[in-house]
């Protein structure tokens, strides 16, 4: 498997993952006060996801980059990674709960979304490539 590929499938989960839990956590809380404080609150966890997030997408669109050239796609992915980041390092503290929810869900979706057309036209690419 190309590291193209591997880096996009493991953002695409980690996206997947952000999305589950910016929907979840919301309900979680508000009929489990505890789990907030038990799993040191959710700006850790947006913390956490943003350093797994960055290096994942970095490589992944580099990688990809090289085979594909889409420029669009890494600027999608960019945009992506910069609306979860500033929800993860600002919004948490100045938003409300659901526009932190809604900005962090559309920043996933949006890097979820260009992690797919990269992993895809990277294999469209490496099947031409073979078939050639």
């Amino acid at each position: 498997m190309s590291a193209s590929r591997y880096f996009d499938q493991l953002a695409i989960t980690l996206s997947a993952v952000c999305i589950v839990h910016c929907l979840g956590v919301p309900l979680l809380v508000a009929f489990l006060p505890l789990a907030a404080a038990a799993f040191g609150g959710d700006g850790h966890f947006h913390e956490l996801m943003l350093w797994l997030v960055l290096p994942t997408s970095v490589l992944g669109f580099g990688f990809g980059y090289r085979i594909h050239r889409r420029i669009g796609i890494v600027v999608l992915g960019a945009v992506g990674v910069s609306v979860i980041a500033v929800a993860a390092l600002w919004g948490h503290a100045a938003w409300a709960t659901p526009i932190e929810t809604l900005v962090s869900v559309l920043g996933s979706f949006a890097l979820a979304l260009a992690h797919w057309w990269n992993f895809r036209d990277v294999r469209r690419l490496h099947r031409h490539a073979q078939t050639d």
